[in-house]
């Protein structure tokens, strides 16, 4: 997996966030994907699941006046040919543009067989 595999996948995940097409969200992810927190582990073995769980976040979102993001990949280790670790900072903006907040993430990257980088696990960095 390169470099532009994964700028590829964060930046049609920022898109389609901020778009809020949930296929094309959940599409982003190989199945069943895996959500930790500190509450536990949370696996989603289907499309529908991602789409219903980012359907609330976008709900979340938008309740808050945020209604776009944008990928800003902060590192990236290989941890083989086809695995690969992100850290990725999300500032959210409102409709004018201006960044009001921000998360970060880590994720696992999987390289499919479609040679397209995809999601396996997830989790928000709190530090």
């Amino acid at each position: 997996m390169d470099s532009d595999q994964i700028m590829q996948l964060l930046e049609r995940l920022g898109r389609t966030l901020s778009a809020g097409d949930l296929r094309e969200v959940s599409s982003c992810f190989e199945v069943p994907a895996v959500f930790l927190s500190d509450d536990g582990a949370t696996i989603l073995a289907d499309a529908s699941q991602l789409e219903k769980l980012f359907a609330q976040a976008t709900d979340w979102y938008r309740s808050r006046g945020l209604v776009s993001t944008k990928a800003e990949l902060e590192r990236v280790d290989r941890l083989s040919e086809r695995l690969a670790a992100v850290d990725v900072r999300w500032p959210a903006f409102d409709a004018s543009g201006q960044e009001k907040s921000s998360e970060r993430s880590h994720y696992i990257l999987r390289l499919g067989t479609d040679g397209q980088a995809h999601i396996r696990v997830a989790l928000t960095r709190t530090m």
